[in-house]
C-alpha cells in the first residue's frame, strides 16, 4: 500500500559557528564568482574541487525581484544568488547520501561562507538548504535517505556583526524555507488522498505542539447547518446539499495563532488578518508561532469538491447561497479546469464571507490559484496581487525580500458590473479579464473590510528545477505571508 509520509516532515537541523572536523563531515563552501550576464539560476552547479571541497559559485552582482522601486534604495530586495546555492548543494550532497553504503550514517555537510558574507546572505542560504531537500513522494518504498544536518562555517566572516547576527538570520531562513516546504508538500498529496478527513487530521498534526496555536475542525453536517451553499455545491456535483455521500469530499478546517495565548488560553482579540486559502494557510501559522510573530491570525481552509451541478440547456443557469446570503450565478456549460477554478472560488467566498462575520478581522488575504488568466499574463514565476495600494506594496516588497515575485494588479471600477450577475448578486465566472475579474468576485464577501487577493496560478507548479524550484508542487506564497504579517 502506498503510505503518505507525515506532514509536517523534518528538515534540515542547521547550526552555526567555527569550523568542525570529524570523518562524518562533508566539506563544502560558497564562492563569490563573476558570471556571465546571460546565466540563470539554472546554471549554478556544486562541483568537487581539486582539494575535495564541494564548491557552488555565487554571482557578485546582484538581480533586483521587483521593479517597484531601485536596488540602490533598498538592497534587500535583490536576488543574491545564495538561496539557489543552497537548495543546488544541499540537492547535490543528498544523492551522495543516498548512495552512501550506510544509509543510515549521519552524515553533516559543512558550508564554509566567504569573509564577506551578509546577514541576507546567510538567512538566504538557510532558506535554501531546507528548500533542496527531496519533495513528497507517495511510494510503497522507503524513502531516499536526505541531508538532515547541516553546518554554516562563518569562521572567516571579516563583520562582527553580521557574526553576531548569524544565528538569529539562520533560524529565521530556516523557518521561511519550512514554510515552502509544508505548502509544497500539502499541495503533493493527491488530490482523491487530501479528503475532509485528511484535512482535518493534519492540520491538527501541524500545528498539534505549537504553543498560541489552536486548530477547530468541521464536517458536512456543520457547513450544511451553517448554511455553506458555496463549499457543499462543490460536493458530488451538488449532491452534499442534501446527500450523506458529500461526508469525505467536503469540510472546513480554522486555525489560529494568537501571540497573547502563547502561555495559555485563545484570546478573543479582534484578530489584525484573516487568511483564506490551502495549503499556504497551515504553513504559515506554524511559522508565525515559531517565529513569535506580534499579530493574531486566523487561517481559514475551505476544502471543497471539483464538480459543479449540471445544467440544463434550455434552463436558467443554476445559483448558489452562501453562508451570508449573498447569491453566486454559476456558469453554463464548463469544461474541466473551469469547474475546478468555479469550485475554488465558490468555497473561497464561503470561507471569507463566515470569517467576516466571524472574527471581524481588519484585514482579509486570500491566497490561491483563483485564476489561469494570472498564469497566462504573468507566466510561472510571478503570482498576481490585487488589493489596496498598502497591500499591494507589501505583497510586492517582502515578496522580493525572500525571494519571490509578485506583480500587483489593478481592480479598475468599470469591471464592477461584470461581477454582478444578471439572476443573483454576482457571477462565479465573470465576463472581461479573468485574473481581474476574479479577485474582485471575492473581494465582494469581505464587507467592506481591505481584502488583498494573492493569485498563485502561475508559479504554484514547476514543469522544471530552477534554482530553489524543483518539479511539482513549489509552496509559493508561504514565505511572501510570513514575511508579511512576523512585523
Amino acid at each position: 500500500m502506498k503510505r503518505i509520509p507525515n506532514l509536517p516532515r523534518p528538515v534540515p537541523e542547521i547550526t552555526v559557528g567555527a569550523t568542525v572536523t570529524g570523518s562524518d563531515v562533508i566539506d563544502c563552501r560558497i564562492v563569490c564568482a563573476d558570471t556571465p550576464e546571460s546565466s540563470t539560476d539554472r546554471d549554478l552547479r556544486a562541483d568537487l574541487a581539486t582539494d575535495g571541497v564541494w564548491e557552488v559559485r555565487v554571482p557578485q552582482d546582484v538581480r533586483a525581484l521587483t521593479d517597484l522601486t531601485e536596488l540602490s534604495e533598498e538592497p534587500r530586495l535583490a536576488d543574491d544568488g545564495w538561496r539557489a546555492a543552497g537548495a543546488v548543494l544541499i540537492r547535490r550532497i543528498g544523492t551522495l547520501v543516498d548512495g552512501h553504503p550506510v544509509r543510515a550514517k549521519r552524515h553533516t555537510v559543512q558550508i564554509r561562507v566567504p569573509e564577506n558574507a551578509t546577514v541576507q546572505n546567510l538567512r538566504n542560504l538557510a532558506q535554501g538548504i531546507v528548500l533542496g531537500g527531496r519533495h513528497l513522494v507517495v511510494t510503497r518504498k522507503d524513502p531516499a535517505a536526505d541531508v538532515r544536518s547541516v553546518h554554516v562555517d562563518i569562521g572567516g566572516i571579516a563583520d562582527d556583526s553580521v557574526v553576531q547576527r548569524a544565528e538569529e538570520s539562520v533560524y529565521r531562513g530556516r523557518v521561511l524555507g519550512a514554510a515552502t516546504v509544508l505548502a509544497r508538500d500539502i499541495n503533493a498529496v493527491p488530490a482523491p488522498s487530501a479528503t475532509s478527513v485528511w484535512w482535518r487530521r493534519k492540520a491538527k498534526a501541524v500545528l498539534g505542539d505549537v504553543a498560541g496555536t489552536r486548530v477547530k475542525t468541521h464536517g458536512r453536517g456543520w457547513l450544511q447547518r451553517k448554511g455553506f451553499g458555496g463549499i457543499l455545491a462543490t460536493a458530488t456535483a451538488g449532491a452534499g446539499v442534501n446527500d450523506p455521500e458529500g461526508e469525505d469530499e467536503v469540510g472546513f478546517v480554522e486555525m489560529f495563532w494568537d501571540p497573547a495565548a502563547a502561555e495559555g488560553d485563545l484570546t478573543n482579540d479582534r484578530p489584525e488578518v484573516l487568511l483564506v486559502g490551502g495549503a499556504p494557510v497551515p504553513a504559515v501559522i506554524r511559522a508565525l508561532a515559531e517565529l513569535k510573530g506580534p499579530q493574531k491570525v486566523v487561517g481559514l481552509v475551505p476544502v471543497h469538491g471539483y464538480r459543479l451541478p449540471a445544467w440544463v440547456p434550455g434552463r436558467a443557469r443554476p445559483v448558489v447561497e452562501h453562508v451570508n446570503g449573498t447569491t453566486t450565478q454559476l456558469p453554463g456549460a464548463a469544461g474541466a479546469v473551469e469547474q475546478a477554478e468555479v469550485c475554488r472560488r465558490l468555497a473561497l467566498a464561503d470561507a471569507v464571507a463566515y470569517g467576516v462575520q466571524r472574527y471581524r478581522p481588519r484585514r482579509v488575504v486570500v491566497v490561491g490559484s483563483v485564476s489561469t488568466a494570472s498564469k497566462t499574463a504573468l507566466g510561472e514565476l510571478t503570482g498576481a496581487v490585487t488589493g489596496d495600494a498598502q497591500a499591494l506594496r507589501r505583497v510586492t516588497l517582502r515578496g522580493a525580500r525572500v525571494g519571490e515575485r509578485w506583480w500587483p494588479l489593478p481592480t479598475p471600477g468599470y469591471l464592477e458590473k461584470n461581477v454582478s450577475a444578471r439572476d443573483a448578486d454576482v457571477a462565479a465566472a465573470p465576463e472581461g479579464p479573468g485574473a481581474l475579474t476574479a479577485a474582485m468576485y471575492l473581494r465582494r464577501f469581505a464587507d467592506g473590510v481591505p481584502c488583498a487577493v494573492l493569485d498563485t496560478t502561475g508559479p504554484s507548479w514547476s514543469d522544471a528545477v530552477r534554482g530553489d524550484i524543483d518539479r511539482g508542487s513549489t509552496g509559493f506564497a508561504a514565505r511572501t505571508l510570513v514575511e508579511w504579517f512576523r512585523k
